[in-house]
């Protein structure tokens, strides 16, 4: 079911749009915030009075769900990872498998999409970063609640959960964790209560409170409703709760079972609920040897595993963090002893073991739970997420194996939200404390590779409250007394395997997952007392994602080569030169687009803000397909992983399907230059279009079109206010030119953006180069451009004004990067704690700035034709604004990019051409959504959202506060390496879905289009000499790997216009010596 597109009003100016009904009466209307969440989801009327939403009433696609598969499944597995936001997989992917490497259960799920996890407050407002009683009360109801709910809405009502109306229906049930069994994520699967911290009914700690307490009418305990729901199969710690005594004897309170199985036994007082459980028929067991032994499980005989008295042991022994320099001792993870525990897996493949059956006329529902990544990420202990994951991914692993021998089985992997943990580029300072960890599997004989993980959502703190980062010592621990790192708001992954996963594609809420497994095993409703009946939305398949060609194993590391050995094009791909290979319909064009620096937590913040956390972005969030791809680039001198990419070894990957150092642009490892998608295109006589808000010259736009040793390469001449390019990159030296010299060079069809500073720069060497284009010394390149057919814009004016022409058009808008649509916002020490904001427009963005969708319209329009064309579109300050640590200039550029995509979606509809839309990041970036009121290791800024809510955005991944250059503003906010969503649309999108690396968007691209890249190798280009007479040195460019021999640079030629366009190839010069001496700064 895809959601409608909004017309053209949702690409208009700030004054055309407006602020719908909110969600919260004292909302207020700020520039291009746009509420579109559900009605049925405000939790504040009109008239000021709190509501309730009831099951199903923030599902983004409704009770029937979207439609994409009518299958049903007879057993439903559903597996949680605690606070397993993308940075933890990433992680701890890294560091158990390598950064190329695969997990064999996470990586190997067929569908994926993103879902949100916000909770309602019992005030009717938004709480956006959720906890996991509330998480769990979404996906166990289909309800929305607040924050320490289990199973009950915001007012304080029970409603039916997956586990009792599977019971209800004659299913079996099992409910698996690694936590407390009364914790949050199996209590809101078993239970009903108020507060998630009433795990016994007498006692010390965690005692229920009067409302829910048996003697008082209420449900009972935690521990106590475990016993009630009577769940077929029940394991995990918790142990010591179930020795308290039970205050009031009598019935099962259970409000939805309809058939109460108690043994023959009521409740007896005075005795404990261990007890009460034994003699209400339950086998109990306390060990792995006793798991062992259990053979049977069912309502006369049900189990009862307590393993623990508190949460289970951690798989790796506990790492703390560290104030650092970016020196500090690398860590290595250690196996610690869990005594006689089982491990996730094996009470998974027990707990399978127990409820198939395959004789039976019904099939089972079982929830697993890895709890401790988010214990431990609470605790900054990198270990011990890492171990949990890995715990995680060995469960997914045993319930793979099952589903594809059963082939009747939906399995369903998620989060119930994202936590603290970001890779953050190692070797420098932080503010955040910090574990470094060698990564054994990214390294070589001499050669550690490491991994920083940073912990920045709780500030440096003495028990007074005092600040305390200043008094310590690199290498001194974290130690703030009592601390526990704060969850974080952002979108979190689910994906799929088998009947009904399709429904798990694309962009969701929590309470869409309850529906997605309710609906494949046919419990829609009608138990008296639960939901009533519902339909189940069919007939609008997406297209099956079960069939796909084999990923490359888990071991096979594109990286570990011979020193010196740069990985040729497409060995770092996932899946190889020939994809994934679900959809191979062709594609006439393809529109490639790019949020620079936007994260799913740059996503959701931007979303939550402009659209209300119910919301949906009208372009971003409505693509068909959705997965998600690997971002990290390669060490300069050892070859190996660098966890944090920036954009432009990130840019080389998609456009020319190779890895390669930081700030190489179009170049591999050992400074090779390799074809680009936008050359291959040419060469295949497409239209080719390079549309940006950044300076054209910047490192996406530029891997589109250039080969550069630098990515500050940006003018033939004019020092560092010109970013002049390096001596070996200079004609007059033999180097292939300034990036803006081959911009020109290249002569795409269309190239919008900004950098008019750097064209006004003189050429230094005259002659012929690129296709064909005649070069006069002493001109600024700029000049050289006109003088060559350019046609040039400067305003929005002028770009309307464009109509088709056989001439290259080339916009620049600004001196340097286009402004950004809404102004800065500064944040503080204390932000969180400060007054909400709501973000003004920009006063440099103004009628003569065209807007990103102004721009992608006008490409498209001037690409149109009948061989096709090729277009790459960059939202580009999104990552500038978090490098400002500048939420609401990120807020507005990711509204800029769904707007652009909207333009693309309507247009492909519009024309009818087959048309592949392709929408994705460079790499995700600092931003953080944390909880309201609580300071931070970073900065934070607290803004004012289209719900009407407070939102808080954190920034700590720094290495100042304040800035040291430029006194008074932040410093420096660095990108993080964990993956990053993407999302597709029209032919060939399927082939972007599961977990992939960005190179293998090369290989969609290429594939959809059915374009070969070795069609550019052999052929020429000509190329200007040092005296600038045209001489012609050609040499072959294949996108094969090379080796420790000098670079050859390349350059090239296309065919005469009146023909169809030749293949481009390369011509390099020898002795050129690869690379700067040293890294630039990340952007």
């Amino acid at each position: 079911m895809r959601f409608s597109l909004k017309a053209a009003a949702s690409i208009a100016s700030a004054s055309a749009l407006t602020l719908a009904t909110l969600p919260m009466a004292a909302a207020e209307t700020a520039p291009y915030q746009s509420f579109n969440g559900k009605d049925s989801c405000i939790s504040i009327d009109s008239n000021g009075n709190v509501r309730a939403p009831q099951p199903g009433e923030c599902a983004q696609f409704g009770k029937g769900g979207p439609g994409n598969s009518d299958a049903q499944a007879r057993n439903v597995i559903f597996i949680l990872g605690d606070g397993m936001g993308h940075q933890e997989i990433t992680a701890a992917r890294n560091y158990l498998k390598g950064a190329n490497g695969r997990f064999d259960g996470l990586d190997n799920l067929t569908a994926s999409g993103a879902y949100t996890t916000f909770a309602i407050g019992k005030d009717g407002k938004r709480q956006y970063v959720t906890d996991s009683a509330a998480s769990g009360t979404g996906w166990t109801t289909g309800t929305k609640s607040y924050n320490g709910a289990l199973g009950v809405d915001i007012a304080g009502t029970p409603h039916e959960n997956l586990l009792e109306m599977a019971k209800n229906a004659g299913m079996r049930t099992g409910n698996v964790s690694t936590a407390e069994i009364q914790d949050a994520t199996p209590g809101a699967l078993g239970t009903h209560s108020r507060n998630r911290s009433y795990y016994a009914p007498s006692g010390e700690k965690k005692v229920v409170g009067e409302e829910d307490a048996r003697e008082n009418g209420g449900l009972g305990s935690i521990s106590e409703q475990i016993i009630d729901t009577r769940a077929d199969v029940t394991l995990g710690g918790g142990r010591k709760y179930f020795d308290t005594e039970v205050v009031e004897g009598g019935e099962n309170r259970n409000p939805f079972l309809t058939n109460k199985n108690d043994g023959g036994k009521e409740w007896e007082a005075g005795k404990t609920v261990r007890e009460n459980a034994e003699a209400k028929g339950f086998q109990l067991i306390d060990d792995k040897d006793g798991l062992a032994g259990i053979t049977v499980a069912n309502q006369d005989t049900p189990v009862l595993g307590l393993f623990n008295d508190g949460n289970m042991t951690r798989r790796y022994e506990k790492t703390v963090p560290v104030k650092t320099d970016g020196t500090t001792t690398p860590e290595v993870c250690k196996t610690q002893d869990n005594g006689n525990e089982p491990t996730a897996a094996e009470m998974t493949k027990k707990a399978i073991e127990l409820l198939d059956d395959k004789n039976a006329e019904k099939g089972f529902f079982l929830q697993v739970e890895s709890a401790s990544i988010d214990k431990a990420d609470h605790d900054a202990d990198a270990c011990g997420m890492i171990g949990e994951t890995e715990q995680i991914d060995e469960v997914i692993k045993a319930a793979l194996d099952f589903a594809k021998a059963d082939g009747d089985t939906l399995v369903v992997v998620t989060a119930d939200h994202a936590h603290t943990a970001e890779i953050v580029p190692d070797g420098q300072p932080s503010v955040s404390p910090v574990t470094r960890l060698k990564v054994a599997k990214d390294s070589r004989d001499g050669q550690d590779n490491v991994m920083s993980v940073a912990f920045g959502t709780v500030a440096w703190q003495d028990k007074d409250g005092n600040d305390t980062f200043a008094s310590k010592k690199i290498g001194d621990p974290f130690d703030n007394p009592s601390f526990s790192m704060q969850h974080t708001g952002t979108q979190v992954r689910i994906a799929g395997f088998g009947p009904g996963s399709e429904n798990l594609n694309g962009q969701m809420d929590q309470t869409d997952a309850f529906y997605v497994m309710a609906n494949a095993m046919r419990l829609n409703g009608g138990t008296e007392g639960g939901q009533k009946p519902w339909d189940i939305t069919s007939g609008n398949k997406l297209q099956s994602l079960a069939v796909r060609n084999e990923a490359k194993g888990s071991d096979e590391l594109c990286y570990l080569v011979k020193p010196g050995t740069a990985p040729a094009v497409g060995d770092c791909a996932q899946f190889g030169k020939t994809g994934q290979g679900i959809d191979k319909t062709k594609a006439k064009n393809v529109v490639v687009m790019i949020a620079d620096g936007t994260g799913d937590s740059e996503i959701t913040a931007a979303r939550n803000y402009l659209k209300g956390s119910a919301g949906r972005f009208e372009g971003l969030d409505n693509l068909d397909y959705t997965g998600y791809q690997t971002t990290f680039s390669l060490d300069r001198e050892t070859g190996l992983p660098d966890y944090v990419t920036d954009s432009a070894a990130s840019g080389t990957a998609w456009n020319s399907g190779v890895k390669t150092y930081d700030g190489a642009i179009g170049v591999d490892l050992n400074g090779k230059p390799v074809a680009t998608m936008g050359e291959i295109a040419k060469a295949h006589g497409m239209k080719i279009g390079n549309v940006t808000t950044a300076e054209v010259q910047d490192a996406t736009p530029a891997a589109f079109a250039a080969h550069a040793l630098s990515r500050s390469d940006y003018a033939p001449s004019g020092g560092k206010d010109l970013k002049q390019a390096q001596d070996k990159q200079l004609r007059e030296n033999g180097g292939l030119g300034s990036i803006s010299e081959q911009i020109v060079d290249l002569r795409a069809d269309v190239t919008l953006g900004g950098g008019a500073k750097y064209f006004d720069a003189d050429v230094k060497q005259g002659g012929r180069f690129g296709a064909g284009t005649e070069w006069t010394a002493g001109k600024s390149v700029l000049e050289n451009a006109k003088d060559n057919g350019y046609q040039v814009v400067s305003n929005a004016s002028e770009l309307a004004a464009l109509q088709n022409s056989d001439e290259p058009i080339l916009g620049l808008f600004s001196d340097g990067n286009m402004p950004r649509r809404l102004d800065r916002l500064v944040p503080t020490k204390d932000g969180a704690n400060a007054d909400s904001k709501v973000c003004a427009a920009n006063p440099k963005f103004t009628d003569e700035t065209p807007t990103l969708a102004n721009m992608t319209g006008k490409a498209l329009e001037l690409l149109q034709n009948d061989n096709g064309f090729l277009l790459q579109v960059e939202s580009a300050s999104p990552d500038k604004a978090a490098h400002d640590s500048d939420p609401c200039g990120l807020f507005g550029e990711v509204g800029q990019f769904d707007e652009a995509i909207s333009v693309v979606q309507q247009w492909a509809e519009k024309t009818g051409e087959p048309t592949l839309i392709i929408a994705t990041a460079d790499h995700a970036h600092a931003t953080q959504i944390t909880y309201n009121d609580t300071e931070t290791a970073g900065l934070t800024s607290k803004v004012l959202t289209a719900d009407g809510s407070p939102m808080t955005i954190n920034y700590s991944n720094t290495t100042e506060l304040e800035s040291s250059s430029k006194p008074g503003t932040p410093g420096y906010e660095e990108h993080t390496g964990t993956q990053v969503r993407i999302a597709a649309s029209g032919p060939g999108a399927a082939n972007i879905t599961g977990q992939i690396d960005e190179t293998d968007i090369f290989y969609a691209v290429m594939n959809a289009l059915q374009l070969d890249p070795s069609k550019s190798s052999g052929d020429t280009q000509q190329a200007g000499d040092d005296a600038g007479k045209g001489t012609d040195k050609s040499a072959n460019t294949s996108s094969q790997g090379s080796s420790d021999k000098p670079a050859l640079f390349v350059v090239g030629v296309l065919a005469t216009i009146t023909a169809v366009l030749g293949a481009i190839g390369f011509i390099f010069q020898d002795q050129i010596q690869p690379l700067l001496a040293q890294f630039l700064p990340k952007f």
